[in-house]
This record gives C-alpha cells, sequence and structure tokens, in this order.
C-alpha cells in the first residue's frame, strides 16, 4: 500500500459496511480522490457515474437486438459489466471488488483487440469468443498476481489500449477503414484520461463533493468513448454472420 490513508479514516474503520472484505482481501492498489464514507455506497460519485455504462448498454442492446451478428450483440454485454463491475468496486473500495473491475473492462479491452487482430487473419473467426473468453479470465488471474507482488495492475489496461491501437495500425493496412469513429474514440478517451489523472495525483481534487470527481468524469467520458468504439467497428462483418454496414436498426 503506497497511498496515504489519512484522509480516508472510513476505509479500514470498525463497524463501516465493507471493512472486512478488505481486511480480508486487502485494499486497493489507488485511492481515488473521492472521500471514502461509512456507508453501503462508500464513493457515490464514482459509484453512481456508472450508470453511464449502464445506458449505453441499454441502447446497444436496443440497438443490435434484431442483428443476427453475435459480435456486435455482444457489445451490449461488454458495456454492462463494465458498468456493473466498477459500479460493485466504487461501492465497497476493496482489493476483491477491484479485480472484480478489472474482470469488467477486460470485456471491452479483450473485445476491440481481438476484433483488430481477427481483421488481420491471426485469429480464425470462428475461434473469437473461444479467444476472448480465455484473454478475460487469463487477463483477471495476472491482474490477481501483479496486484498482490504490488506492481500498478493499471499498466495491464495501458498495454491493452497499445496493443490496441497498434494491432488497428496493422489491420487497416489491408482494407479501406473510415476512421471517423476512431478518432472520437479516441478523443474522450485523452480527456477522460487526463480527468483521471487529476484525481489520482490529486491535482484537482475535492475529497468531500460526492457529486463532481475526476473519475466520475472518466466514467461517463469512458461510456461515450465504447459507443463512438461500438460505431468503429460495425463497418466491418467480423463473424460472417451480417452483411457489413448493417448492425441492426437504424
Amino acid at each position: 500500500m503506497t497511498f496515504d490513508l489519512t484522509p480516508y479514516p472510513h476505509l479500514l474503520e470498525p463497524g463501516c459496511p465493507w471493512v472486512p472484505l478488505r481486511e480480508w482481501g486487502g485494499l486497493p492498489n489507488v485511492k481515488w480522490c473521492e472521500e471514502t464514507l461509512c456507508s453501503v455506497v462508500a464513493e457515490p460519485a464514482n459509484t453512481w457515474s456508472n450508470l453511464a455504462y449502464l445506458a449505453v448498454a441499454a441502447f446497444l442492446f436496443w440497438f443490435t437486438r434484431g442483428s443476427p451478428s453475435r459480435v456486435q450483440r455482444f457489445w451490449a454485454s461488454a458495456a454492462f459489466w463494465v458498468g456493473t463491475t466498477s459500479f460493485a468496486y466504487h461501492a465497497t473500495v476493496a482489493f476483491a471488488t477491484q479485480v472484480f473491475d478489472f474482470w469488467g473492462m477486460y470485456f471491452f479491452f479483450c473485445l476491440v483487440l481481438l476484433l483488430n487482430v481477427v481483421r488481420t487473419g491471426a485469429v480464425a473467426k470462428h475461434r473469437f469468443f473461444v479467444t476472448l473468453w480465455a484473454c478475460i479470465f487469463s487477463l483477471t488471474a495476472l491482474t490477481v498476481v501483479v496486484g498482490k507482488i504490488g506492481l500498478p495492475v493499471q499498466g495491464i489496461v495501458v498495454l491493452l489500449i497499445v496493443l490496441t491501437l497498434a494491432t488497428e495500425v496493422v489491420a487497416s493496412r489491408s482494407q479501406v477503414v473510415d476512421h471517423r469513429w476512431l478518432y472520437a474514440t479516441l478523443a474522450f478517451i485523452a480527456v477522460a484520461f487526463g480527468f483521471s489523472a487529476s484525481d489520482a495525483s490529486r491535482a484537482w481534487c475535492d475529497p468531500s463533493s460526492h457529486v463532481l470527481q475526476g473519475h466520475a468524469i472518466w466514467h461517463v467520458l469512458g461510456s461515450c468513448s465504447m459507443l463512438c468504439a461500438f460505431f468503429h467497428y460495425r463497418q466491418f462483418d467480423l463473424d460472417g454472420l451480417a452483411p457489413t454496414g448493417s448492425p441492426g436498426p437504424a
């Protein structure tokens, strides 16, 4: 544990909800700015902001409901799990639920990375979901190991983003690709990262605010980036089940 806990006395205060879970599995490797409350929802702003992901999941479920493409329909599940696991993590602020949070994030990051790998031909389309689930659970296990030996688990996500961008470049060499939605995705991520970094570094930090937090803004902008990413990848026929550009009702 490398962060100063003195501003956050409720993290380990006896009698507060989730303290037994924190004592059992340990604390997460990062403490976001928002004050930890002695409450079932320990970080209200960081918790409730995840409803943005669930709103995106609901939209994607509606938008792809008529699609014959299993890959395109899976985006709603990815958004749902990102939002649900992050909600649980920020409500409890424990290492066990932080791992659960990363499991949810891997739904999205493994999805986009693997879609690029499929586009390059390195993974066959019919092996997509087998490979996807293997990646999600393998990275989750790696997260536990990395976290327990004291290394920054956030580096795994950074690596996945770098690999996704690299494979996008490779995959686009042999295809005519419209990158406008991808640029929007990256713009949202860049701004979201700035808010989250300012939160983690305490450059912009008001622990007493349970409405506006930098990491909460990360959640909202991150949900926007996920939606933009969906519209980028819907231009490809990745599972052979649907015509390119026909993901569902317009």
